[in-house]
């Protein structure tokens, strides 16, 4: 414009183009690893044509979150994640992309079976156990009903053969059913056990005296005694006492235990004499 020494200058122009800011797109999303479990992990991965960094969003927060480029599967089902690119002062926002990927429960399996006693033998107990990678409960039944039951983790022999028990694990919102794992063992029947010969010691009874019954089984398990004939003699533990004079007789019995029938009477007779 000039000033008091200075005319105004001829004025001088250029023209330039203003471009509009350039379009931009993003890549197919990837995801590392392909799978994603339940409570399992992968990471997300995109690149803008701009060069500008891609941020990831879960559309269904429900199935899955997203953190960073971290997807972390919280339930079983279709995940959808969404690449975003805003632009910047060069470029427009890059038009959104989605993938889904499949959440799926997690695989789980169950220990061998053990028993806390591998003879069972009919009418006793053993207790069952196993346990699953997921640390689920397991749960167990028998598959020989006939020969075995099972309540909860106790097995009872019911027949002498071939006792089948089975564990399972029916899964949850993480984690499959596992596969069944099943058990065979032997269930025995008791044994059977006899009694001696009853002797006495001495071997003379008297009205009002006492002599000593003994006999002993095979299994080793105690014999108790008694009289059949009490108006003759009693007895008392092993000691028999004469009452009236006439044939005392004397029964042996053994009852049997988890292990052992009970084994069949054995009798003998004593003269009760004045």
């Amino acid at each position: 414009a000039g000033d008091a020494t200075y005319n105004a200058a001829p004025q001088v122009t250029k023209t330039f183009t203003v471009k509009a800011k350039t379009n931009q797109s993003i890549s197919a999303i990837s995801f590392s690893p392909a799978a994603l479990t339940v409570s399992g992990v992968t990471t997300a991965s995109a690149t803008a044509t701009s060069g500008l960094p891609v941020s990831f969003r879960s559309t269904t927060p429900n199935i899955c979150s997203v953190n960073g480029a971290v997807v972390t599967g919280i339930a079983a089902g279709s995940c959808t994640v969404a690449a975003n690119q805003a632009g910047d002062a060069t470029y427009n926002a890059a038009p959104q992309i989605t993938k889904n990927i499949t959440v799926t429960k997690i695989n789980q399996t169950i220990s061998v079976i053990s028993f806390s006693s591998t003879t069972l033998i009919v009418g006793n107990t053993t207790t069952v156990s196993a346990t699953a990678t997921s640390g689920l409960l397991v749960s167990f039944r028998s598959t020989t009903p006939n020969i075995c039951s099972v309540n909860g983790a106790v097995v009872t022999g019911i027949a002498a053969g071939s006792c089948t028990v089975a564990a399972n694990q029916a899964g949850d919102a993480t984690y499959n059913a596992a596969p069944q794992v099943t058990k065979t063992f032997t269930v025995k029947a008791k044994t059977n056990q006899s009694i001696s010969a009853i002797s006495f010691s001495p071997a003379a009874l008297t009205v009002s005296g006492v002599t000593t019954a003994s006999a002993t089984a095979t299994s080793g398990l105690p014999v108790s005694f008694r009289s059949t004939t009490p108006n003759i003699c009693s007895v008392n533990g092993a000691v028999v006492t004469g009452i009236a004079a006439g044939s005392c007789t004397v029964a042996a019995n053994q009852a049997g235990d988890a292990t052992y029938n009970a084994a069949p009477q054995v009798t003998k007779n004593i003269t009760v004499s004045n």
